[in-house]
């Protein structure tokens, strides 16, 4: 969907504190003051990192991470193999050291690098003056007996190779200052290499001013590396690049019930990006609760007031242009007119469980305001009217509202669209046909990829069934701000357990960590102030459906 390479990396490095706390309690306790001087760990990281977590307060985030109710429950993120060694290897460090740790190793950094998986990783961690040699000593004493310990020179340094139980091997690098762990070689020969040759994230002249106005008071920081479309002059096409420059920066806050991300963007204006085409819209002022069926478990209500900068983002994106022809681009064209001329200025999507328990698939509606709905009928029906037939198509669906199960959505007429990937760009939703269903209810054009959608839709509607009012959709709401440019809720748990064409919806890290996060209720949400996109990510611990009396 739209969010996933802005959002994907956030979520996984948001929630990895989770195990870090777990994992290195022990390791980075605080006791006896150091004078030593403070090493800037950023001198270590190399440039292409896609994500970093840092903090110099773990006692008191250990301390909030021990008050989660799912940690209460048993429920943890196994999201880092290093992690785990970590928690396995480090939690008797403090047995080993009466005088305890130094305050420098109360500091940690965490860097993430491509490609995306558990392994690659980096721990950083500055040390007082005795330091090295307790940590090597406790590296020795617990790593595996199977091998013994060797040492590599590269480019005049030391990375030391520690067998670990399981086959896998941990890569150190140790000076007076620092310490630095991967379970890739590579990865610690970059670290050496950032570090002897000055060309560390710290030279990066976007990340140095980002990183100097930290604010302060903050327990745990995560940095996020965006990707986006280069549309700079002369470009005659789209070209997806990694930025070495761009970046959006996150607070942690833990509290009982929940995880909480607030962020702030720094990305260049240039740059087409979700976050930059938001802080082109003009913000939505209310939930959609009265516009969603009470089953509701995954919506979206995007801002489109400026229709040209958003259809011109959604329809760069690979999903949009599955199946993609010129008869396809041209009913493309036409629709994405139709809206602009006559739509409104939100996008309210939703996936919703239907009355009728049998079915294998959830209903999907998007939901479109329109400026004059009489208007947009006859434009619809003229349209139809005059668009050509393709050539080769799939077959035409029938046009069968059920009306036996859903008899409330009997007097609203149903059209079946030719094939286009408006449904898709503004909802993620992507069926292979490209065929879509739309119908005119209370001042908005309603689309799906089936009658059945819009007739289930429509009954709840007219029944007062609707999300509003849910305890869950309540809880969620009341964490968010009023004035927004894009939100998102989701029950992973509901989510988790549909078909693949929608599950999509949700980044693949989530069901990489399915037993973990099908406890949590997500929320994202884009705010904007003087024209800066703020994106904010809670995570809500719904309880343990096995606790539950």
């Amino acid at each position: 969907m739209r969010l996933r390479l802005i959002i994907r990396i956030a979520i996984i490095v948001s929630v990895v504190l989770l195990c870090t706390g777990f994992g290195v309690y022990s390791f980075l306790r605080l006791d006896a003051a150091d004078r030593q001087r403070d090493f800037n760990l950023y001198e270590l990281v190399p440039q292409d990192a896609v994500a970093l977590v840092e903090t110099d307060r773990m006692a008191e985030l250990v301390s909030d991470i021990d008050e989660l109710h799912c940690s209460k429950d048993n429920h943890f993120l196994p999201i880092s193999e290093l992690f785990v060694y970590l928690k396995k290897y480090f939690y008797t460090f403090v047995d080993d050291t009466p005088h305890g740790l130094s305050k420098q190793m109360n500091k940690m950094l965490l860097s993430f690098h491509e490609p995306d998986d558990a392994l690659n990783q980096v721990l950083y961690c500055s040390l007082g003056a005795d330091d090295p040699q307790l940590v090597e000593a406790f590296i020795q004493k617990y790593s595996s007996s199977t091998f013994p310990s060797r040492t590599f020179e590269y480019k005049g340094e030391d990375i030391h190779i520690y067998p670990m139980a399981g086959g896998r091997f941990l890569a150190a690098y140790f000076t007076s200052d620092f310490l630095a762990v991967s379970f890739q070689k590579r990865l610690i020969e970059q670290v050496i290499d950032a570090y002897r040759s000055d060309r560390s994230l710290m030279q990066l002249p976007s990340f140095r001013a980002m990183h100097t106005e930290k604010r302060t008071n903050v327990s745990a920081t995560v940095y996020v590396r965006m990707k986006s479309v280069d549309m700079g002059k002369g470009s005659d096409s789209l070209q997806t690049t990694a930025l070495l420059g761009n970046w959006a920066e996150f607070d942690l806050k833990l509290s009982g019930e929940g995880i909480y991300c607030s962020g702030i963007s720094h990305e260049a204006d240039s740059m087409l990006t979700f976050i930059n085409i938001l802080g082109k819209q003009r913000p939505v002022e209310e939930f959609p609760g009265k516009q969603l069926p009470a089953s509701t478990f995954f919506y979206d209500c995007l801002s489109i007031s400026d229709k040209e900068a958003m259809f011109g983002f959604t329809a760069s994106q690979e999903y949009a242009k599955s199946s993609y022809s010129d008869y396809i681009k041209d009913r493309d064209k036409e629709w994405i007119d139709f809206v602009s001329e006559l739509g409104g200025e939100q996008a309210i999507s939703c996936l919703f469980q239907s009355k009728d328990t049998t079915d294998k698939h959830p209903c999907a509606v998007l939901s479109l305001p329109l400026k004059d709905a009489a208007q947009a009928e006859k434009k619809l029906q003229s349209l139809l009217y005059t668009t050509p037939k393709e050539k080769d198509a799939p077959p035409l669906p029938k046009l069968s509202p059920e009306y036996a199960r859903y008899p409330k959505a009997r007097w609203y007429r149903q059209y079946i669209l030719p094939r286009n990937t408006l449904l898709t760009q503004l909802s993620g939703v992507a069926e292979s046909s490209l065929y879509s269903y739309a119908c005119f209810y209370k001042g908005a054009m309603l689309l799906a990829s089936d009658a059945r959608s819009l007739s289930a839709y429509i009954d709840a509607m007219e029944r007062g069934e609707v999300l509003e009012g849910v305890s869950a959709y309540e809880e969620v709401v009341s964490s968010l701000s009023q004035s927004y440019r894009f939100v998102m809720m989701a029950d992973l748990g509901e989510v988790f357990r549909q078909p693949e064409a929608y599950v999509r919806l949700v980044p693949n890290f989530f069901f990489r960590q399915a037993d973990f996060f099908r406890h949590f209720m997500l929320s994202i949400q884009f705010t904007c102030s003087e024209g800066v996109v703020y994106p904010n990510i809670v995570l809500l611990y719904k309880g343990d459906p096995k606790l539950v009396d």
